[in-house]
């Protein structure tokens, strides 16, 4: 969600907000304290304002303001609201009651404050982003594209407009378009390259071979270098000789994976005289993937990994009778994990269908939420001791290689599994990542990934009902 509210930081000397000198004195007071995150005394002044002059617009605003940062945001709308019935003519107090809506999911009546705070200030560049998003949330992206494109046209030198359009073109199956847009999230590091990259000084790769060693660097999280990494196989078919630099825990898949290239860790120092030319991992998309026709006639073989724990977690399931799925339920991406995991009583009662055996795959402290799980499901998600889910993503492969089926949130553990050719239900938020584009129930990057899309905005119930039943209903259950 928003959360970037622009303050009105100016004080007034000269009797511009309020027609009282003290309201504007404890207004003034009211801004100094709130620059210093004081906001229990900023408060005071702002209402102290108040009682000088109670058709005080700005001081409204600055508790509206203030209340956002304390997360109450139905107590900022009705400041911002407020505000607005004195003067509804200030942009910033329609963009910032538009971040408030945007707080709360109220999305439409966010879009239509954002509309209303261009109208008043054409030149608002957060208001456009903020507008445009909206849009995506709405899949309205016919305006999200006009509206990132305005903003594009008033602020040339940025280069995340057309990084988001790019990802909006892709997710509509415009692959062409989307990933030479997608490029522009190179500039500015919105796409976080490993180590290395912007220090680069040899050429970047034109996608034709040539006699030499092409360097790939990974970028963005490990769910994004496993599932561009897939890209790896149809590349080698044009450059024979190339190495990659990748996340320290993916060093095994990859060398596994592809016994003819190099694969360094992102810590390491790549000695200037191993490769020629060098490219990012996502940017192999422009060249491989510009049709639809690439992504059903890919080269993609299913990654492999070491298998040193294989054999022992093969000896553990053994020893059970019935299905075995492995569960994976959370996200902690800082900008949307939230939207994408479930909730302990969601993840409980998929754990309760009888005679299914239900194995751990969630990496990061979510003990709390296992044993909550246990107690409301009245079963066990499993656990193999020996295994660091975290950390040890060979041994994560080999539990997962060891299962019937996976079902999981869109996180890395998603695409660790279906990258190993596993069958994987995948939980897809209403807004989901721009790669599972819209409209289809099969991942045109994994062909063994089923693809069960929220219907209702942060609302999972008919998604975990379809999951329960077609587990109880089906023979797995029987096995």
């Amino acid at each position: 969600m928003e959360k970037k509210i622009i303050v009105n930081k100016s004080k007034n000397n000269n009797n511009l907000f309020s027609i009282h000198n003290q309201a504007d004195k404890y207004n003034n007071k009211g801004l100094e304290f709130f620059q210093k995150n004081d906001f229990e005394n900023a408060i005071i002044c702002f209402f102290q304002a108040l009682t000088h002059d109670k058709n005080y617009a700005h001081a409204y605003s600055n508790i509206g303001n203030i209340l956002i940062q304390k997360r109450e945001f139905e107590e900022a709308i009705n400041m911002y609201q407020k505000a607005i019935n004195i003067d509804n003519q200030n942009s910033l107090y329609h963009f910032n009651l538009g971040i408030a809506y945007s707080n709360i999911n109220n999305i439409k009546a966010s879009a239509k404050e954002y509309k209303q705070s261009l109208k008043l200030d054409p030149r608002n560049l957060k208001a456009y982003k903020f507008l445009g998003n909206c849009y995506i949330k709405l899949k309205d992206f016919k305006k999200a594209i006009t509206t990132y494109r305005k903003w594009s046209e008033l602020d040339p030198q940025n280069p995340e407009p057309n990084f988001i359009l790019g990802q909006i073109h892709v997710r509509n199956g415009r692959f062409n378009l989307g990933w030479k847009l997608y490029e522009y999230g190179l500039k500015n590091n919105i796409r976080k390259p490993l180590n290395g990259f912007y220090q680069e000084k040899k050429k970047i790769w034109d996608g034709k071979p040539f006699n030499g060693s092409l360097l790939v660097y990974g970028e963005q999280g490990l769910g994004d270098q496993i599932n561009f990494g897939t890209l790896l196989f149809e590349l080698l078919e044009i450059q024979k000789n190339v190495c990659v630099k990748v996340n320290k825990k993916l060093v095994d898949l990859f060398t596994c994976s592809f016994p003819t290239i190099k694969v360094f860790s992102e810590e390491e120092i790549i000695p200037q005289n191993v490769y020629d030319k060098h490219i990012a991992l996502g940017s192999l998309n422009k060249f491989l993937r510009n049709h639809t026709n690439h992504y059903l006639n890919s080269k993609f073989d299913p990654l492999k990994v070491n298998g040193k724990r294989y054999q022992e977690i093969n000896n553990l399931f053994s020893k059970l009778n019935g299905f075995n799925i492995g569960i994976s339920w959370h996200s902690f991406s800082s900008k949307t994990g939230k939207d994408r995991c479930l909730k302990t009583h969601e993840l409980a009662k998929i754990v309760s269908v009888e005679n299914i055996n239900f194995f751990n795959i969630q990496y990061g402290n979510v003990h709390n939420q296992v044993k909550e799980v246990n107690l409301t499901s009245g079963k066990e998600i499993l656990k193999v001791p020996f295994v660091d889910l975290t950390n040890d993503i060979s041994s994560v492969a080999d539990i997962i290689r060891n299962c019937d089926l996976i079902i999981s949130v869109d996180n890395t553990t998603a695409h660790l599994a279906a990258a190993l050719g596993k069958p994987v239900w995948l939980l897809l938020p209403y807004n989901a990542d721009f790669r599972w584009m819209e409209g289809i129930t099969t991942s045109l990057w994994y062909k063994n990934v089923t693809l069960i899309r929220q219907q209702k905005e942060n609302d999972w119930s008919n998604e975990i009902e379809i999951i329960y039943s077609s587990l109880k209903s089906s023979n797995i259950n029987k096995k």
